[in-house]
């Protein structure tokens, strides 16, 4: 406590008293913090769609790599079967042959 220059101690202002209370102080205050409050949430969503856009990326790169991975597969597979089919006609030809089918 201070005191003042005729030694009475001064009182601290009571916040209860009508001087106290500024409600222009009061709504500067509040919408000040809700401006920061919406601010602060914009750059978070915007933080979150970021991160939402890269991971999207990341999988879109997956899915195409699955795919080209997936057709190499499907053309190995069908170019396989042509050889496989081709070994099969031959060694028929040649089994007929041995077997003395008349024609082969």
């Amino acid at each position: 406590m201070s005191t003042t220059k005729d030694n009475t101690t001064a009182r601290p202002a009571d916040p209860f008293t009508a001087s106290a209370f500024d409600p222009m102080a009061a709504w500067t205050a509040s919408q000040e913090a809700f401006h920061k409050m919406l601010a602060d949430a914009q750059a978070r969503t915007k933080a979150f769609a970021d991160e939402y856009a890269a991971l999207e990326a990341q999988m879109i790169a997956r899915a195409q790599a699955a795919i080209a991975s997936w057709a190499q597969l499907a053309q190995d597979a069908i170019a396989y079967g042509a050889q496989l089919s081709q070994q099969a006609r031959k060694l028929g030809l040649e089994a007929a042959r041995k077997a003395g089918v008349a024609g082969a």
